[in-house]
Formats: structure tokens, C-alpha cells, sequence
């Protein structure tokens, strides 16, 4: 497989819209962080947010915001759609898969972005394409749904397309009706990631968009977020890429 192009944690408002009748010529992974609809054999289908699905060759897309933001990650990539490696039965193209560790996966879509944009090795990112649609396929067939699972992925949403709410775990169980702690079992579980480490990743996504899209300062940036002061956001967001936020701002 070969990487023709890719985009990590991308921002349109409510109006985007893709639609190409006849594809991109190209296959498409799509990882959707928020809300989303997708058109499949005609017939337009919701996608909660943490979902993927893998286009193939030649085929329609077409895909959009559901609410008021859309957040995706995308890779634009060739193939051999009769490899065996699509042949595995957790697999299909066209096929909802949801995104249960979207931290581990934005990892491996993290050393594929090094791979791909930096005249990377093809063999390693090839290898790293394969690992990324097999974890989701993995993830997709051993999913469990659970009696919370609908609201706690509607929830989910909720703090991926609000990101700039003061969220906290006691809030958040509150709004399902469940205890602190048995809530953060199930989010976890359902997930693979604490509600707490969850809502961070979600402020850290959405400062990366103001630092590389607007001229707000770090101090406004950390207010729009909702974090706690500057200081615990320079922090927290140090911690996740490994860069303090005016370093990012400067390498974008």
C-alpha cells in the first residue's frame, strides 16, 4: 500500500460537505472525530463520532458535518483491493467501524505522518497502513455493546464538538445518571482510554486548530479551551505532543 496523502485532526464548520461521484481515484480512510453522515448505496447513514470506514477505488464519497463542527483524520491511499489482507473477515470496505482506542490509533497515524511527509521508508509505511486498518478491523470485531454504549458514545461526542466546556468526570457521570466511579469503568471499557484523559485529548485537538489557524495568544487559547489556566495548559498540552504550544505554532 501507498500513501498519496493525509491530513491529522482537520476542522470544517456545520456546511462541509464531500461529494465525489466517481471517488477520489484513490482508496480513503476516513476517521471521524464528531458527528458525521455518510451516503452508502444511496441511503444516508449517521456516524457518531470515533468511526471510520474505508473507501474503496472508484467508488462514491460522500460524507459531511452532522453538527455544528466537523473533525476528521484522512489518509488518500493505493492498493490491491485483492490482496489478501482484505480478505480477513472483520473487514470490508464500505463497512462502519468504530474507533474504540483513538488514542493508539492517532499514534500509529502519528509514525505514519512521519513515514509518509518526511520522504519516510514505503515498507514502514505500508506496514504501518496495515496495522492501522487492522486495529480498527480488530477493534470493530470484538466491540462489545453494552446498555450505557449509545449514550456514552453520544456523550463522547458531546466533548469532542465542545471541547471548550469545563468538563469533569462528576458532571459528565451526572449526565448519565451513574456514579463517578462506575461511570469511568464503562467509558474506559467502552473506549479504551479514562474520560478524564479523554477530555484533554479533546481541549489539546482543539488548541492545535487556534495555534495553527488563528493569531490568538496562548493565554486566549487556553481560556477558549476551557483549561484551567495557562500554566496547566501549557503542561497538558506539552505532555500530548511533546512540544510546548508557541514551538507548535511555529513548526505549523
Amino acid at each position: 500500500m501507498k500513501v498519496h496523502a493525509m491530513g491529522i485532526g482537520f476542522v470544517h464548520n456545520d456546511k462541509f460537505c464531500i461529494n465525489r461521484p466517481c471517488g477520489s481515484g484513490d482508496n480513503l480512510l476516513l476517521i471521524f472525530l464528531s458527528n458525521s453522515f455518510v451516503e452508502l448505496d444511496g441511503k444516508r447513514i449517521e456516524v457518531p463520532s470515533c468511526s471510520a470506514i474505508v473507501y474503496p477505488k472508484g467508488k462514491p464519497q460522500i460524507y459531511g458535518a452532522k453538527d455544528e463542527k466537523y473533525v476528521n483524520h484522512w489518509v488518500h491511499f493505493e492498493c490491491d483491493e485483492s490482496d489478501s489482507f482484505f480478505d480477513r473477515p472483520d473487514f470490508a470496505f464500505g463497512k462502519i467501524l468504530p474507533v474504540g482506542d483513538i488514542t493508539g490509533t492517532e499514534k500509529i497515524l502519528g509514525m505514519l505522518s512521519i513515514e509518509t511527509l518526511s520522504d519516510g521508508n514505503e515498507e514502514r509505511a505500508d506496514l504501518l497502513l496495515r496495522l492501522l486498518i487492522s486495529k480498527l478491523c480488530s477493534e470493530s470485531s470484538r466491540h462489545e455493546r453494552t446498555a450505557h454504549s449509545e449514550s456514552l458514545r453520544k456523550l463522547r461526542a458531546e466533548i469532542y464538538s465542545s471541547a471548550s466546556e469545563k468538563f469533569s468526570v462528576v458532571m459528565l457521570a451526572q449526565k448519565l445518571s451513574l456514579s463517578p466511579s462506575y461511570f469511568q469503568h464503562i467509558y474506559r471499557r467502552e473506549f479504551g482510554i479514562s474520560c478524564y484523559e479523554d477530555v484533554l485529548h479533546a481541549k489539546s485537538e482543539l488548541a492545535k486548530y487556534y495555534l495553527l489557524n488563528t493569531d490568538f495568544t496562548v493565554n486566549e487559547i487556553s481560556a477558549l479551551c476551557g483549561f484551567e489556566n495557562g500554566v496547566h495548559f501549557m503542561r497538558q498540552f506539552r505532555k500530548r505532543t511533546g512540544m510546548t504550544p508557541t514551538g507548535f505554532r511555529e513548526r505549523g
